[in-house]
């Protein structure tokens, strides 16, 4: 990322935040911040960091499945140094790790890229089936979840679809007939990530990541000596994490804030809770996230890219 763009994004998270803490009233919100049992704060990053890893089995599976084999180490260092890429519009920086591999092993893009846009759209797919969830208290976000839904549907078809996918390998090779043979590749990478039953066990796994930030939210609530349940919980933990992913604002913020923040106020807690509920867990999850992959990039790069 460039350095213009990491401190445009810093300064709008900056501005983002002070409007939080004056809506919630500075004073409301450090009483707030007074009575939260800081103990939830390694829960949270514990099952955070779990995640993490979960993300990394499915990201494993994806590289394997299209002939992409890396050693463990190298793997890891891929996948977390990713993470520093959260703070971009839905985390679509990410396509960075196909540079990585590629800088590792040889490995073409064509072949890598796909997997990225995949293993995200199996984690958008995570976000749905969990907030479909706990749609029953908040009826409105059908509206927005089938929308999703709709254009997720498209996407396999077309990518499905002999005659769609032909037509469009067509018009591309037209356009940029040098990259023929990449676009061929892409189109292949995409049809092999997207069997069905494979798309199916991957968001399966992608569920069972969201589900544990979810738990982080719901132990982050229990520290202000509130409760929602974790079913309500993980429905607005996903619904507000879909709406950041959906805005393509850098790492959501504004929106998945906003969204966290104002949905806990409607299930009945105070502003200065909510808006100090919000901003624990976007710590550790959003900055966590980017913070450990930056570290990870940083003190990995000579010893696995110096190869």
């Amino acid at each position: 990322m460039e350095k213009n763009k990491f401190w445009m994004i810093l300064l709008f998270a900056v501005a983002v935040y002070l409007v939080m803490i004056i809506y919630a009233n500075l004073g409301d919100l450090l009483s707030a911040l007074a009575k939260f049992n800081w103990v939830f704060i390694p829960v949270m990053i514990i099952l955070v960091t779990i995640a993490y890893f979960i993300r990394f089995i499915k990201w494993n599976l994806f590289l394997k499945n299209v002939d992409v084999h890396l050693p463990l180490k190298e793997n890891l260092f891929v996948f977390f140094s990713g993470l520093s890429m959260t703070i971009t519009p839905a985390k679509a920086g990410e396509i960075w790790k196909g540079w990585l591999i590629k800088d590792i092993n040889g490995e073409k893009l064509s072949k890598t890229v796909p997997v990225v846009i995949v293993d995200r759209l199996t984690d958008l797919l995570g976000l749905i089936i969990l907030s479909l969830s706990g749609i029953i208290y908040y009826k409105s976000g059908i509206y927005i979840l089938l929308i999703l839904v709709i254009l997720f549907a498209c996407f396999i078809v077309a990518i499905k679809s002999e005659r769609i996918s032909n037509r469009l390998i067509s018009i591309l090779e037209k356009r940029a007939s040098k990259y023929s043979q990449d676009i061929k590749q892409m189109h292949k990478s995409f049809k092999k990530s997207m069997e069905v039953k494979y798309l199916i066990g991957m968001s399966a796994i992608s569920v069972l990541a969201w589900f544990m930030e979810c738990l982080a939210l719901f132990f982050v609530i229990y520290g202000f000596g509130e409760s929602l349940g974790i079913v309500l919980s993980t429905f607005i933990y996903s619904f507000a994490s879909l709406a950041g992913a959906v805005s393509m604002i850098p790492g959501g913020l504004g929106v998945a804030e906003a969204t966290l923040s104002g949905m806990l106020v409607f299930f009945g807690l105070s502003s200065s809770v909510a808006i100090g509920i919000a901003l624990i867990i976007r710590l550790g999850t959003l900055w966590y996230g980017a913070i450990l992959g930056f570290v990870v990039y940083i003190l990995g790069k000579s010893r696995v890219m110096g190869k």
